[in-house]
């Protein structure tokens, strides 16, 4: 197990170059008082899903999703992220939001409403795009929901750290190379992930089992999986066969968009069956491998704020990284924001730990090897005898857990010491605690109380209740109300002027994104 080896102590940093800058991005579907998925559009009083900085949708019309702005303290994002859940139940009076990972119960796969963006270019594009994903996926997956955190390093740490490596040559390039060695550090370990913050050990029947034989029934609407960590993560989810011989380099920003842009530019014989443009409507964006980057499914990504129309793999080769967004975190059913403070101190030591490692390339045969240990322990992570291929050793699960939150809890010490306090020692305990006791983990802890209820359905349902009454509208003050209430209506002006100003058609501006 690697140890702290590229930047040695701490000591001598200054505190403020780890205050690190995170974001977060909440999904959560709007349904009814039963459980069901929403039909509504989504509420005007939210704004633009195309133009509003901070509530939009993502796949479906019901699928909303909260982004915070860039904090240094993770209870500052929280507070964004609880005011922004007020603001909507403001709107919301007789639906709730769903504080489960994966679906409440579904209509028709046909019934489920794709998201509109208006009639702009940049709007229809965002829809043709989730066209495609239903024509090439399915629209039950596109309901699946997740956090996502995006976080970075202070440019002051950047400063410091090339001088310190003998770095003489563009800033920017060392960052990439660093961030990309973080990626590689944390896709070799991001199974941890997987089993400590994984929630998603059921579904309801109706999104259906697609032939899982490991799936067991509870009830009458329920089936679950007896060692499943997170089934959104599974072959069932986001990590879906579609995808499972699509080879993306990470090595590098190099490698990364050299494979990632070969695949978007590669035609697909299934998808050229389906047709790109049928008549006067379009049914995907390209019949290619991948329509644009943000469809291939990975756990994590290097970002950089795009322009709008602008293709997030031209952002990232023209300005290099800016930020990476971890996509492998499960809502927490037991907490009103599907995220705390606990798991984002845990996150963020992990995070830096990957990033001071001394991470090797990554060979394509290992990439396969390490998708088959996400796949494994997302299914059955809580199976006491699961094995990971570690290094082409077979390693039991806890006894890599343990070797892995050991060398955490060192670079805890050391970050403790320098911050002052204990609280990056503390997030390794409680994290070790569920090494120890899968009983503490939350896919364990969620499958309980579903049991008991005998319903995944009612189980989440009361969670959402619950969770509304916690963060009762009420208490938004009035000026974060009125400040709310004029980001939306700007947003929804913003996309009338957008509308307004545009020019020529929309298969020009097709043809021109896609050369970019």
């Amino acid at each position: 197990m690697p140890t702290l080896t590229r930047l040695g102590h701490l000591a001598d940093l200054n505190p403020d170059w780890l205050r690190f800058n995170r974001g977060i991005e909440r999904e959560t579907l709007r349904v009814d008082g039963e459980g069901h998925l929403a039909q509504t559009p989504h509420p005007k009083g939210l704004g633009s899903a195309l133009t509003h900085p901070s509530i939009t949708t993502d796949y479906s019309e019901s699928l909303l999703e909260f982004i915070t702005s860039v904090h240094n303290r993770p209870e500052a994002a929280l507070d964004e992220l609880a005011r922004l859940h007020r603001f909507t139940y403001t709107q919301l009076p007789n639906e709730q939001l769903w504080p489960s990972s994966m679906p409440s119960a579904l209509p028709a796969e046909t019934e489920i409403p794709i998201a509109q963006y208006g009639s702009s270019h940049v709007g229809r594009l965002k829809t043709v795009y989730r066209h495609g994903l239903w024509h090439r996926y399915g629209r039950v997956m596109q309901t699946i929901a997740g956090v996502h955190y995006n976080w970075s390093m202070p440019t002051e740490f950047w400063q410091d750290w090339a001088q310190r490596s003998g770095w003489e040559g563009d800033l920017q390039r060392f960052i990439n190379e660093e961030y990309f060695g973080l990626i590689r550090g944390f896709r070799r370990h991001s199974w941890l992930l997987l089993y400590l913050f994984g929630a998603s050990p059921a579904i309801d029947r109706s999104f259906g089992h697609k032939g899982h034989t490991e799936l067991l029934p509870l009830g009458d609407d329920t089936l679950y999986s007896p060692y499943a960590t997170t089934l959104r993560m599974s072959d069932m989810g986001y990590s879906n066969n579609a995808q499972s011989s699509l080879y993306v380099c990470f090595n590098s920003l190099q490698t990364y968009s050299e494979t990632l842009t070969d695949a978007i530019h590669t035609p697909y014989p299934a998808y050229q069956a389906l047709g790109t443009k049928v008549g006067e409507d379009y049914r995907q964006i390209s019949a290619n491998v991948l329509q644009i980057e943000n469809e291939y499914y990975s756990d994590l990504r290097p970002k950089r704020v795009a322009n709008s129309g602008e293709k997030p793999i031209r952002a990232l080769n023209e300005r290099g990284v800016e930020y990476i967004e971890v996509r492998c975190l499960d809502i927490d059913p037991f907490t009103p924001l599907g995220v705390d403070t606990d798991r984002m101190v845990f996150v963020d030591l992990f995070l830096f730990w990957c990033l001071v490692q001394d991470n090797g390339l990554v060979p394509k045969e290992e990439c396969f090897k390490l998708r088959e240990n996400n796949l494994n322990v997302a299914a059955f992570g809580r199976d006491p005898e699961l094995k990971l291929n570690i290094q082409g050793k077979s390693v039991r699960l806890k006894d890599q857990g343990h070797n892995v939150l050991r060398s955490l809890s060192e670079l805890a010490v050391e970050m403790d010491a320098l911050l002052g306090g204990d609280r990056y020692q503390q997030a390794v305990a409680k994290q070790l605690a569920k090494i120890d006791d899968v009983s503490l983990t939350p896919s364990a802890r969620f499958l309980e109380q579903i049991k008991q209820q005998g319903s995944f359905r009612q189980t989440a349902l009361a969670l959402a209740e619950q969770h509304r009454q916690r963060l009762a509208p009420e208490a938004l003050t009035a000026d974060d109300q009125q400040a709310l209430t004029s980001a939306a209506q700007r947003s929804l002006d913003e996309q009338s002027q957008i509308e307004a100003t545009d020019q020529g058609s929309f298969d020009d501006f097709l043809t021109s994104y896609l050369r970019q």
